[in-house]
Order: structure tokens, then C-alpha cells, then sequence
């Protein structure tokens, strides 16, 4: 088990940084350890930061976008969380995967005295546990304690993740949440200082007060940065956890804003489990000053933790020297970028009794002004860090000439442009001893990771530019050799128009080799009026090989896909031969507006010539789509979607799961309706009672009783209602 600082490290591993302030350093003056609190990683894939990053390369590519509410016959969930103010997934013993629901209660305090707003206060909290099969595991429930100088919560969550002997030696589960107040210190002269208090505490289910409150058996004044799990010790688990706090200790005669700056630290401290009644052992900790952190000191993670074998690995970067020379005013433009400085990467080895330091890195961290065609500087700084294009991945162990004791990194530099206000990155791989060993590609627009294929070595696609438009340069990242290059707009044969490929693309396996996948920008409108999300297949070699379908109905006013060599694996989503496919897509209604609709269906194929809808669900009762995070099983099996939804009225989440892959024979098949209650005789839809049949977009466009007539209608795609029950056909 192995998460991230998931606020800052993308769902699937992505890449670049943009949009960075001028002011970099002076917002460490407002530092929020929240954003480095531990989290399984579960914003929807179609709306993190991943997919943000790939709509600002599309709207570099082209400035145009693309692209049934109707009752259909979607599979049931396999489960489903009843509405609350949270739910979520957390990671328990033996591999499970748990979930959970909070409820939250506050009084809320209307508009008195100076305050023009509703403020809403945390009384208690309930999280409620389930096991793999929705049974009860048990309730953590508590009153809110503040302290004189705290006002509000503005964090309370459920740490996702279950710990035994951990906390103590009792073999009992440990549940941490995680707490964040508002305060409000008076001061001498009459103003008020403000902040957030943090802390952690443990719950066991078994351990009450006389209120029947759950009563923590411990409390730390930090948050969970960091949780990793070793290999088994014997039979117990072997996890490491990693709190966080920041500090403000004061440095010279503390006066000036310099002396403000470097007072500004974090602690890291990481801890092996209890194997006495004292607790939790810290063997390892470190104080770090927020302007020595790596990169622009906002978006880089200090520390990476992986899995490596049985061994548990940890990355601990920071600049030598703090970033900037000294300024004493933040308000005018006195921050240049200190000469001499080094990025600081060091590689630990845990164990219960603590780290082992095993490689020391030191990397030279050069400005480059990036001059003009007048040789005028447009860079005020360039930043350095490891970790901003893939995370743990950019520790390259595996590397030519690299070892597991000594690994090659790949390392981001972004040069801060003031004009813009945004960062240009560069990407370089270096030898364990600090020397460049290859350049990845200068001064992208961006980069999408391609993936894990077997038997190749780990690639990077990064969007340039030429005087003809954009081109996508897939690197390979341990040689630092350009693959292929392909155009954004594409020419797959001699006769064809161009095709503009968007940066949403993956890898696949094919054969011995691999083949890209591109989502093509612009869909087809088939003779029916149905709209046609398209995807490009390239071969290694960037040629063409093949193009699929995918029928999104009517109305599709924007659609997206979402594609990772995961997601492309066979009988990922479906349990039919060929692709299948997961789309979020906005469809225009008549009566105004749009709805957002989560879409899986299979290609367009001789067996489904108007395609296969899985699954197709949106706005309910229950709310709008909120979040969408499928996990695939590792053998295409035994995955999970869950859709979450959000209803604003309440302001709870309900949560539905269902089972990957999905049936392919509960979708469109004019051959294949149900067995018992709806069946066709020639031309004919037969059934007990009262028929009706209605096109994807909602619209009745057939009734009658016991025997409907479908030849007269259009070729397209219907859903039957007979019996209470509703089917598909295709025409």
C-alpha cells in the first residue's frame, strides 16, 4: 500500500505545472499543511488535475471543443452507500478495500453583530464502516471539542485507511481523523491573528465514554502526510505513517520579512508501529524551512514514498540554500534567484528501528533566463524538482547504467515567466552523482504519461511546437530517445482531410509491440443524427492503423473519454471481445440546459452496429454526478466503478459501485431481448400489456398493447418499456 500527497500528485500520474505566481516565496506566508494531508486518491478521473492539464493542451491544439436521458437497462449496482454528508472508499486489512459514510452535524449561527453570513459549526461526527459487502464494521462518533481561540472546522475526515498494532498492541482497528480549526488570536495592539489548528485522532470502535461517544485512545497536533505499508512482518502488519506539522521558529532578531520567511518550517516525522504499551516509535525526523522546499515551494511533494520489493523507499528533497537571495519587501519585485544552490535528493530504506540513508544526490539548480530574439531575459527563476512529471516513477532504478543503490532521476526545471505568469518546464534525466545524463525535451507545453507497457521502457508524451503547429514527441524516458513524433493534425492516408488529435492518448499492447490511442477532436454525425465520439490507432511507429467508434445518441453538446492503459485493457470494462469505452458527456436538453451523463460502451462492431451501451446513468434522485473513479482488477477482473453523486438540497453524497467488467448482454442487441417478459416476432416488439418504445433522447416515438410495430422507425438505438421492466434494441 502506497498513497500520495494526492492535493498536489495527479490521479494518474501527470506531469507539469502551470500558472505558478510571481510571488512564489511570499505565499509560503499563508502555508497550509492541509494540502499535504494523506488521501486515497479518488477525485474523478474526468475532473482532477490530470484532465485539467490536458484541456489547457487542447485548447493550445485547437481553440474548437467537441462533441439519452432515457431509462435503460444499466446494471444494478453491486452496492450502494446511503446518502451522507461523506463517502469514500478506505483501504483495510488483508488487500480490502472498505467504505465509509460521515455525517456531520453543526448548528448553524445566523447573520449578529459584524458577521453578515449564516456560519455553520461542527457539533459531532459519525463515520459509519462497511466491509467489502456493505456489512457494518462499526461506528466512530465524537463531539467537536474547541478550544477558547477556535471558532469553526474546516477539515474533518476520515483518514482512508485502517491500521491494527499500529497505535498500540492490542490487535484492535485504529481509525484516524483528521481535524482542522479555524483560530483567532487576539493581539497586543488591538488586530487579530489567524490560522488553522490541526490534529489527529485515533478512535478504536470498542473504546466509549460514559455518553456513548467514542473516546480516542490518541492525539497528535498534526496531520497524516503519509501512509506506506511494508512487507508482512510475521503476521503482523508493517505499516509506516508519517505526520506532518508546521512550525514557525523564529531565525536572527526576527523582525524583518527575510527573518519572517525562514521561520517558516515543517516538520516530517515518520513512525514504525507500537511493540510496547508507549506507542508509535518516531525513527525519523526532519525540519525543513518552506523556502528550501523543492520546485516553486507550492506544487512539488517533499517527500515520495514507494514500494520497492519487499523494501519501503523514501524521497527527501529541498534546495541546499534557501531558494531566493534575501528580500525585505513583498511588495516590490527584489526576488532574484540565489547562484550556487543545489536541489538535495536523498534515498532512505526503512525498517522498524528506522531509516538508512543509501544515496546522496546533489543536483546544481542554474537559472535559465530563456533570452528572446533580442537576448532579453523572459525567465525571473527556474525552479527544480523530482517528482513532477510522474511521481515515484521519476526514481529510475531500472535505468541504463542506474541500480537499485544507486538510481538515475528524472528531474523538472521551470522557468518562471513573469509576462505570462506561468512556468515553462524542461525535463532532463540525471545520474545518481548530479551530472545530466539526457534531455527529455526543452521547454514543453505540457506531457501526458503513456503508461506501463511490458518489455518497454517507461515514455512520456510532450506536446512542442514547430512553424507548422503542435506535435506530440513520445520520449523514452530511460534512453531520452525520441520514439516517433506525431502531428496533431494527422493525415492517416493520402486522400483523407485532416484529423486533429487531441493530448488525451494512452498506450495499449499490441501483438509483440504497443499502439497509441488518441481521442479525436472533432465526432461523426451519423444518418440517424447520432453523435460519434471517434478514437485513432497509431502504431509504434506513429503510422495509422485503425479508427473506432463509439455512439454517444443524440444532443452531445461536449464529450470526453477517459483513457489510460488501463482503461484499455481487455475486458476492462466490458465482458465482450473488443474495446469498450467510458465517456462523460453533457447532452442538451430540449427544454434548455445540459445534463452531464456518464456513458460505457463498447465500439461499434459488426456484432453491435450501433453500438453497445453499458451503462448510462446521471442526474437522479440522489443528485448530479459528482466523481467517477474506476479500478481496474489487475487481470481485467474483479475491477470497480464508483459514481458518486451530489445533491445540493441536503448537501450529501450518495455513492454507488458496480462490478468491472460490466455485462456485455445488458446492453443494445436487436437479437438478444429479455428472455421472458419483452420478445420480437418478425417486425414485431410482443409483450403482456401496455408497450412503449422511446429513442435515446427521451422522445415516445412508439405505443401500443401486447404488439408494437418497429419497422417503420428510423435505424437507430431504442429503449422498450413493458412490465415494468425496460430494454434496448437497435435497429
Amino acid at each position: 500500500m502506497n498513497k500520495l500527497f494526492t492535493s498536489i500528485i495527479l490521479a494518474s500520474g501527470l506531469l507539469v505545472t502551470s500558472g505558478s505566481s510571481l510571488y512564489a516565496a511570499p505565499v509560503n506566508q499563508s502555508f497550509d499543511l492541509a494540502r499535504f494531508r494523506y488521501q486515497i486518491d479518488s477525485k474523478s478521473v474526468f475532473h482532477n488535475k490530470n484532465v485539467k492539464e490536458k484541456a489547457r493542451l487542447n485548447s493550445l491544439v485547437s481553440s474548437s471543443g467537441t462533441t439519452l436521458k432515457a431509462e435503460s437497462k444499466n446494471p444494478d449496482p453491486i452496492l450502494t452507500l446511503p446518502a451522507a454528508n461523506e463517502v469514500g472508499s478506505i483501504d483495510a486489512p488483508n488487500n480490502q478495500l472498505w467504505y465509509y459514510t460521515a455525517q456531520l452535524d453543526y448548528i448553524e449561527i445566523p447573520p449578529h453583530d459584524d458577521v453578515a453570513y449564516t456560519d455553520r459549526v461542527l457539533q459531532e461526527y459519525t463515520f459509519t464502516i462497511y466491509d467489502e459487502n456493505m456489512k457494518e464494521i462499526g461506528v466512530i462518533k465524537d463531539k467537536m471539542e474547541y478550544a477558547e481561540n477556535e471558532v469553526r472546522t474546516v477539515l474533518c475526515e476520515l483518514t482512508p485507511v485502517v491500521t491494527r498494532n499500529f497505535f498500540n498492541t492490542d490487535d484492535k482497528l485504529e481509525f484516524m481523523v483528521a481535524l482542522g480549526v479555524n483560530r483567532v488570536d487576539p493581539l497586543p495592539d488591538g488586530t487579530f491573528d489567524y490560522g488553522n489548528n490541526y490534529r489527529t485522532l485515533v478512535y478504536q470502535l470498542e473504546s466509549k465514554n460514559d455518553q456513548g461517544y467514542n473516546k480516542p485512545i490518541d492525539t497528535y497536533d498534526d496531520l497524516v502526510a503519509d501512509v506506506v505499508e511494508g512487507a508482512p512482518d510475521g503476521d503482523s502488519d508493517n505499516f509506516y505513517i508519517t505526520f506532518m506539522t508546521d512550525l514557525f521558529e523564529p531565525e536572527g532578531d526576527g523582525t524583518g520579512f527575510w527573518d519572517f520567511l525562514l521561520a517558516q518550517k515543517v516538520a516530517i516525522n515518520i513512525y514504525g508501529k507500537a511493540i510496547d504499551e508507549k506507542g508509535p516509535r518516531r525513527i525519523f525526523e526532519k525540519i525543513m524551512p518552506v523556502i528550501q522546499f523543492a520546485g516553486d515551494q507550492q506544487d512539488v511533494p517533499i517527500m515520495i514514498s514507494t514500494r520497492r520489493g519487499d523494501d519501503v523507499v523514501y524521497l527527501i528533497q529541498e534546495y541546499a540554500l534557501p531558494f531566493y537571495n534575501r528580500y525585505d519587501d513583498p511588495m516590490n519585485d527584489d526576488m532574484t534567484q540565489r547562484e550556487g544552490n543545489h536541489l538535495i535528493v536523498n534515498l532512505y530504506t526503512a525498517s522498524q528501528t528506522g531509516l538508512t540513508q543509501f544515496s546522496h544526490t546533489e543536483i546544481p539548480v542554474v537559472l535559465d533566463t530563456m533570452n528572446d530574439e533580442n537576448g532579453n531575459p523572459t525567465a525571473l527563476f527556474s525552479y527544480f524538482s523530482v517528482g513532477n512529471l510522474g511521481y515515484s516513477r521519476d526514481i529510475l532504478f531500472d535505468a541504463p547504467g542506474a541500480s537499485a543503490e544507486k538510481p538515475d532521476f528524472v528531474v523538472t526545471r521551470g522557468n518562471y515567466q513573469r509576462s505570462t505568469d506561468s512556468i515553462v518546464n524542461s525535463f532532463f534525466t540525471y545520474n545518481n552523482d548530479g551530472s545530466l545524463k539526457n534531455t527529455l525535451c526543452i521547454y514543453s507545453a505540457g506531457a501526458v504519461d503513456m503508461g506501463t507497457i511490458p518489455g518497454f521502457g517507461p515514455q512520456t508524451m510532450f506536446v512542442g511546437s514547430d512553424r507548422y503547429g503542435y506535435v506530440y514527441n513520445f520520449i523514452d524516458l530511460y534512453t531520452g530517445n525520441k520514439v516517433c513524433t506525431v502531428d496533431a493534425t494527422y493525415y492517416y492516408d493520402d486522400d483523407s482531410d485532416p484529423e486533429l488529435l487531441t493530448v488525451n492518448c494512452a498506450r495499449t499492447p499490441a501483438g509483440d509491440s504497443y499502439q497509441y490511442v488518441f481521442e479525436m477532436r472533432y465526432p461523426l454525425v451519423d444518418d440517424d443524427e447520432n453523435d460519434i465520439m471517434r478514437f485513432m490507432y497509431l502504431n509504434s511507429d506513429g503510422t495509422f492503423s485503425h479508427i473506432e467508434n463509439v455512439n454517444m445518441g443524440h444532443n452531445v453538446v461536449y464529450a470526453q473519454s477517459y483513457l489510460s492503459t488501463e482503461a484499455l485493457a481487455p475486458h476492462a470494462y466490458s465482458d465482450n471481445d473488443g474495446k469498450a469505452y467510458m465517456l462523460l458527456i453533457k447532452r442538451g436538453q430540449e427544454t434548455g440546459g445540459n445534463v452531464e451523463e456518464l456513458m460505457v460502451a463498447d465500439a461499434i462492431s459488426e456484432k453491435y452496429p450501433s453500438g453497445n451501451t453499458l451503462l448510462l446513468v446521471g442526474p437522479d434522485d440522489n443528485g448530479v454526478l459528482a466523481s467517477i473513479v474506476p479500478e481496474f482488477g489487475a487481470d481485467g477482473s474483479d475491477g470497480r466503478l464508483f459514481v458518486y453523486y451530489y445533491n445540493d438540497t441536503d448537501r450529501k453524497y450518495t455513492l454507488d459501485i458496480y462490478s468491472l467488467p460490466l455485462n456485455g448482454d445488458a446492453g443494445v442487441d436487436s437479437t438478444v431481448l429479455d428472455s421472458t417478459d419483452i420478445k420480437t416476432e418478425g417486425s414485431m416488439l410482443v409483450a403482456k400489456g401496455a408497450i412503449k418504445v422511446y429513442s435515446l433522447d427521451g422522445k415516445l416515438v412508439a405505443e401500443g398493447y401486447d404488439k408494437v410495430e418497429f419497422a417503420s422507425l428510423d435505424k437507430g438505438v431504442y429503449v422498450v418499456t413493458a412490465n415494468g421492466k425496460s430494454i434496448k434494441i437497435a435497429k
